[in-house]
């Protein structure tokens, strides 16, 4: 059985930048559960253990999908937490340019998966960038709120999807990607 998700991949001047925000938020809390950079992506799908067959029919959903899909330019934006930022389980960063075209994308992947027969996703689509899972007795998380990040890098082209594995490890998850999907050039 292999652990799946699809995710939006993201620039690496994204992935210096939040992890800049990681270092200087690390400093503040502790008893966070930070994504190492490298991991960062925007989740469209998680879809759990599936075997051959399972991985091999996720990845024809999610292309045919994004077939009909456009790279588009997104910019980092808020910062915000799961469920709310009194009581965060998830810090995130979030998209201020190109959240509807996202949502978009999300949403046709997600119809061809359901298609597809993996089902509706258990919960609506929101495009963001996980930093940290907040653990039972973390502290200093309010830091996050009165916290104001460096300003953002340019806004970047999203091109391309990957369906993933993910294997847990004590040191932290390990993505593999097992076939990325090109989104179709802007104006093309």
């Amino acid at each position: 059985m292999v652990r799946t998700f699809i995710a939006l991949l993201i620039p690496d001047p994204w992935i210096e930048y939040l992890g800049r925000v990681e270092r200087d938020l690390e400093d503040q809390m502790t008893g966070l559960s930070w994504v190492k950079p490298d991991n960062m992506h925007i989740t469209i799908r998680f879809l759990g253990d599936l075997g051959d067959s399972g991985v091999k029919r996720a990845g024809e959903a999610a292309r045919r999908g994004a077939e009909g899909h456009a790279a588009f330019h997104a910019r980092l934006g808020p910062m915000g937490a799961f469920p709310r930022p009194e009581r965060p389980r998830l810090l995130w960063a979030g998209l201020s340019v190109g959240k509807d075209e996202a949502v978009a994308l999300a949403k046709a992947v997600n119809q061809s998966l359901k298609a597809g027969g993996f089902g509706p996703p258990d919960k609506p689509f929101k495009p963001h960038i996980t930093l940290a899972r907040v653990r039972e007795r973390a502290q200093g998380v309010d830091g996050f709120r009165r916290y104001t990040p460096p300003e953002p890098p340019a806004s970047a082209l999203l091109d391309r999807i990957v369906v993933m594995k993910s294997d847990l490890h004590p040191a932290g998850a390990r993505y593999t990607p097992l076939e990325e999907i090109r989104l179709r050039t802007p104006g093309a």
